[in-house]
């Protein structure tokens, strides 16, 4: 009797904490601005397991220009089931595939490899791009996304290394691109010769300053002086008239 108490009380309270996980995906829903019918807000808070996945999809498929937002706050709040979540949302709106991959990799970066799984076994035709996008959210996961999208399509093996191999080119171009911008911000080169020769340039401009003052004072005491000794219009030299 007590051994299917206990049981009971547990099955009650896994119940219970999925029906809180639900609540929560319902709530990021709502707080993400996704405007939501009464029966679609109830089937969310209601749906266990695989059937969260399938009112997630029902909602993309009524959204489909939200497809992105909608699966990163239900992802986000419900981690664990992420994979279902993208395969079901990609099956609802798969001309948004690469973008459905990056916001729920983006949401849940730990379940990288899991929703490539499930993604590409959703719509392996669209293997290599969703291989693409999930390497370009997750670079650090590369190995793992190319195993499991390969693993799912064995098929598409070729397609997918050639997408994740450009993906990949594409994140090293980005590093260096925003490396490069940023060490140019740090050292701006001037007109003259660049940031080392910026003191040089200006002692060299404040030597020739001084310089030419000096010039310009010698050149007045000379004028000065000859202005002094010249002679006179009227009786040059000092010398005195005849009488």
């Amino acid at each position: 009797m007590r051994k299917a108490l206990s049981v009971l009380t547990l099955a009650m309270a896994l119940t219970s904490g999925q029906a809180f996980a639900d609540q929560s995906t319902l709530a990021a829903l709502q707080s993400a601005g996704i405007a939501l019918t009464g029966a679609q807000a109830r089937t969310v808070a209601a749906a266990h397991g695989d059937a969260l996945a399938d009112a997630i999809a029902n909602i993309v498929a009524a959204n489909s220009e939200a497809a992105t937002t909608i699966v990163a706050a239900a992802v986000g709040a419900a981690p664990d089931q992420a994979a279902a979540i993208v395969a079901a949302a990609i099956t609802a709106a798969p001309d948004q595939a690469s973008a459905i991959i990056a916001a729920a990799i983006n949401a849940a970066p730990d379940q990288a490899p899991a929703i490539v799984s499930e993604a590409v076994a959703a719509a392996p035709g669209q293997a290599p791009d969703i291989a693409a996008a999930a390497m370009t959210a997750a670079p650090d996961q590369a190995s793992a996304i190319i195993t499991a999208a390969v693993t799912a399509a064995p098929a598409q093996a070729a397609s997918i290394s050639n997408a994740a191999n450009n993906a990949a080119g594409n994140n090293t171009a980005s590093a260096k691109n925003r490396s490069s911008n940023t060490t140019a911000t740090s050292n701006p080169p001037n007109s003259v010769g660049g940031p080392d020769t910026a003191p040089i340039s200006a002692a060299r401009a404040q030597t020739a300053g001084t310089n030419d003052a000096d010039n310009s004072a010698t050149s007045a005491d000379t004028s000065s002086a000859a202005t002094s000794s010249s002679p006179s219009s009227s009786g040059g030299g000092g010398s005195a008239s005849p009488n």
